[in-house]
């Protein structure tokens, strides 16, 4: 039988710019509305594993307030990724 490739789930990943501006994937969102938005694209619901990526020059309070407002929209399975280096 032939193989039908399934496209990888990607991640869902949220983005903390060093302004504080916060994205999913290419698109910002405010703060207020970031539990909500991945709530409408977790393919599963709260169990939908959620990836905190803070962009180097980031206050690290910064990047904690992202989470806890995402915790209290219901995600429990958070993940804080550093930016590594590329190369070098």
């Amino acid at each position: 039988g032939q193989q039908i490739p399934v496209p990888k789930q990607e991640p869902l990943a949220v983005t903390v710019k060093d302004d504080g501006a916060v994205f999913i994937g290419e698109t910002a969102v405010a703060l207020d509305e970031l539990p909500a938005k991945l709530k409408a694209i977790a393919k599963n619901g709260y169990d939908e594993p959620i990836f905190i990526r803070g962009d180097k020059g980031v206050a690290y309070g910064v990047v904690m307030r992202v989470m806890g407002r995402i915790n209290a929209g219901g995600f429990k399975k958070l993940s804080f990724v550093t930016a590594e280096e590329q190369g070098g």
